[in-house]
Parts: structure tokens; C-alpha cells; sequence
């Protein structure tokens, strides 16, 4: 019988849309009496960045990278194919709305969400592949984001790309490494033994996350949404694009059902909590709302994606054995 620490962390994870939906509310009540949590942010996302690649090894990455094509394709739909689809739409319907098509460029520029290893392994997708593309489009993030938004907005608004980067190498980089660096350490068995401990911890520390960044954008949330409810249409848009970009994007390179599966997850989770640390500590208040909305959207469409994969994958069955 697993650990009654781990077996609560498990439980709290099938319930995780739930929870997360809870913590918006809770944020969105609060408005800005959470601001002095601020400064704890970055704190508890490098703890969950932590917990997470403790469970990737750099063995792990290694056999990912000897068939590279869907880790190559993942990262291509995350950073390539995204903005250009994102800056298409919002220089269509927000032309001059500069600080808010910032903001869209940003959410599709950010790397895959660390849910995203979650839903794949209630989806039976290929976990190790969701936690190698995870971590390695986390790990190049600094590179990656300073990238598209350089290219897509840099002629728009002036940007602290270094304090930016800063900021990402110290959430996730350098987590990411020590958690690497100390499953190999432990030959992998550091995570069974730890997580009844450390995995509760990271669970509240995302609720936190979501909750404080929430209750940071709350104001400009309101107005933006009472004045353009495009933006919400708009944001809806470019989630669903994300996880049908991810299906299509698997089957034209003819991936296997597993790898299918953890390429609708890889492509539709983005890690939002990070593109609202981003946005509230170095763009304009109003670039912080397309993330903001898409955090509402995502979990909700990983839920419907789950639902259809398993549905899916049933029927196969019960046809196989007929």
C-alpha cells in the first residue's frame, strides 16, 4: 500500500482542475490584499519546477534525443508555430493594442506546463516523453521566450530581456538541473521515497501561485474584460488551436497513440503561472491578461481532451475484441 502522504498527493492531482478553479476564486475575491505574497512567487515555482524533475533523469533525456522527431515537433508547435497563429489574430482584431498583443505573444511563447506530465499519464500517454519535453522547453525558455518576443514584439515595446531571463533561469533552470542532477544521484529512487513529503508541499505551493497571480490582475482583469470581451473569445481560440495543433502536428509525422497523446497534452499546456510572473514583473499591466484568461481555459480543455482520448481509446478495445 503506497504512503498516506502520497496516496493524498495522487488524490489532490485527480482532482487538480477542481482545486486550481477554487484557488482563481479565491484570488479574484482577494484582488490586491494578496500583493504581499508577491515576492514569494518565484520562491514557490522553482520548489514546484524541483518537484517535478525529480522525476526526469538526464538518461531520461538521452533516449528521447535519440529519436528526436517528436520532441523537435513539440517545440517547434510551442515556438514557432503559435506566435506566428498568435500574431496573425492580434494584429487582425487589436491592431495598435500593443502592450495586449504583447501579451498574447507571450502566452504562445510560453514552454509546457508541468501539468501537462500529469494529464498525459491520465490520458495513458508517454510519460517519460511529456516530462523530457517539459523540461527541456523549460530548461531553453530563457532563450526561447526572449526569442519570440524579440522577434514579434520588440519593435512594439521596450523589454528588460536580462532581468527577464534572470528571472526564468532562477524558476526553472536551475531547479530543473538539481532535480535531474539528484535523480541520477539516487539512481532514481530519490522521488518514490521523497514524494509523500515534498509532493503536498508543491500542490499548494501551485494554488498559491495561481491564487496570488490572480488577485494581481484582478483590476485590470475586470476593466479589460467589462471593454473587450474579444479578448476572452480571442484567448479560448488560441487554447483549443494549441491542443488541436498538438493532434494534428502528431498524426502528420505518424507518431505512435502514446506519443500522440502526450503531443495534444505538450502542445495545449502552457505554463501559465510563469507567463504571469513574467507579465506582472516586467511587461505593462495589460499584457498580463491573455495569460490570465488562458489559465482559465486550460485545465478545462484538458479535462475534455482526457475524457476523449480515454473514450477513444475504449472503443479501440471493445473493437479489438470483437
Amino acid at each position: 500500500m503506497r504512503p498516506a502522504g502520497e496516496r493524498l498527493y495522487l488524490y489532490l492531482n485527480s482532482r487538480m482542475i477542481f482545486f486550481m478553479l477554487f484557488a482563481m476564486i479565491c484570488g479574484w475575491l482577494a484582488g490586491d490584499r494578496m500583493n504581499f505574497l508577491r515576492s514569494f512567487v518565484p520562491l514557490m515555482f522553482g520548489y514546484m519546477t524541483f518537484v517535478t524533475a525529480l522525476k526526469t533523469s538526464w538518461k531520461d533525456l538521452g533516449i528521447i534525443f535519440r529519436k528526436p522527431l517528436p520532441l523537435i515537433s513539440i517545440v517547434i508547435l510551442q515556438h514557432t508555430l503559435m506566435p506566428i497563429v498568435a500574431s496573425l489574430l492580434c494584429n487582425t482584431f487589436f491592431a495598435g493594442r500593443h502592450e495586449l498583443i504583447l501579451g498574447f505573444i507571450l502566452l504562445a511563447s510560453l514552454p509546457i506546463g508541468i501539468t501537462a506530465v500529469i494529464w498525459t499519464g491520465m490520458g495513458k500517454g508517454d510519460v517519460a516523453l511529456s516530462l523530457t519535453a517539459a523540461t527541456v522547453d523549460t530548461m531553453l525558455s530563457p532563450i526561447m521566450i526572449s526569442g519570440v518576443l524579440l522577434l514579434f514584439a520588440g519593435q512594439h515595446v521596450t523589454l528588460d530581456y536580462s532581468a527577464m531571463i534572470r528571472s526564468l533561469i532562477l524558476m526553472i533552470v536551475i531547479p530543473s538541473v538539481l532535480g535531474l542532477t539528484i535523480n541520477d544521484l539516487s539512481r532514481g529512487s530519490f522521488y518514490g521515497r521523497s514524494i509523500r513529503y515534498l509532493g503536498i508541499p508543491s500542490f499548494i505551493c501551485m494554488c498559491a501561485v495561481i491564487m496570488i497571480n490572480v488577485g494581481l490582475s484582478r483590476q485590470s482583469a475586470a476593466e479589460l474584460f467589462s471593454r473587450a470581451p474579444t479578448i476572452i473569445l480571442l484567448t479560448l481560440t488560441l487554447a483549443l488551436s494549441n491542443f488541436l495543433m498538438g493532434w494534428l502536428l502528431a498524426k502528420l509525422f505518424a507518431f505512435k497513440d502514446n506519443a500522440v497523446n502526450s503531443s495534444i497534452f505538450c502542445a495545449g499546456i502552457r505554463n501559465t503561472s510563469v507567463g504571469l510572473v513574467l507579465a506582472l514583473g516586467h511587461f505593462p499591466v495589460e499584457a498580463s491578461i491573455p495569460v490570465l484568461v488562458a489559465m482559465m481555459f486550460q485545465q478545462p480543455l484538458a479535462a475534455i481532451a482526457q475524457r476523449l482520448i480515454i473514450r477513444r481509446q475504449t472503443a479501440i478495445s471493445k473493437e479489438s475484441q470483437t
